[in-house]
């Protein structure tokens, strides 16, 4: 399995897709192009595009001017989140075939989050999907004050966009099992359940084990292992 990074100008690509409400200003050749980084484009015979991600193909028209439909624009953001991707996505992993029968390993902090896909046969020591919240002046989970407006020595809100994000990575994943770094309310495992409560209840049901761990001091190897004896205690 191989990585496709995504930076530069392409995270604006992508922030543009997931853009709510829908972009009508999404170019059709930038799309093209970006997708030809992380996956494949092709121009069929009719006219129309057949556009590749992670294991998944859509096809598209040709827009008859410069920008996509927004409507397009809509089922082109559905390809990318079947992907795996979100609007703050780092990297995808072009997945196994049977990466859509693998159950998942979310591991969280604040900074990122790391989606690993335990298929017995399929599993390494890398991750399908990182996940990172978008903070450009570095403001969430720090105390900040921030210009224009004043957090006045408390945290600044959380980026509710990079928990949707991790959740739709996994929409896929039959049984999910979720390890986070620290406690209490505050910590990003609990945010992300919180957020699976009160917005995505299909895939709370899916979720069958949490546990917390210093992972700072774990490597991939250990947290792959520990993904497998969750999901393994609840089968008991």
């Amino acid at each position: 399995m191989t990585h496709a990074r995504i930076h530069g100008h392409d995270r604006t690509t992508l922030a543009l897709i997931f853009n709510h409400p829908t972009s009508e200003n999404l170019e059709w050749r930038e799309v093209v192009a970006f997708v030809d980084r992380i996956g494949t484009s092709e121009e069929k015979p009719d006219g129309n595009w057949s556009l590749s991600l992670g294991g998944r193909t859509r096809t598209f028209p040709q827009p008859p001017r410069k920008d996509m439909d927004p409507r397009e624009v809509e089922r082109l953001r559905l390809l990318m989140e079947e992907a795996g991707l979100s609007a703050h996505a780092t990297e995808l992993m072009t997945p196994s075939p049977a990466a859509g029968e693998s159950d998942a390993l979310i591991v969280v902090d604040h900074h990122e989050a790391r989606i690993y896909r335990l298929d017995p046969g399929t599993v390494g020591e890398t991750t399908d999907t990182t996940l990172k919240p978008y903070d450009p002046h570095g403001h969430i989970h720090h105390l900040a004050h921030k210009e224009g407006g004043n957090y006045r020595g408390q945290r600044a809100p959380e980026d509710m966009a990079f928990y949707d994000g991790i959740i739709a990575s996994v929409r896929d994943a039959p049984r999910i099992a979720i390890v986070g770094h620290g406690t209490g309310k505050s910590s990003a495992m609990s945010v992300l359940s919180r957020r699976l409560g009160e917005h995505h209840h299909q895939a709370q049901g899916r979720v069958v084990a949490t546990a917390t761990v210093d992972l700072s001091a774990a490597t991939d190897g250990q947290l792959l292992a520990l993904g497998r004896e969750m999901l393994n205690r609840s089968d008991r």
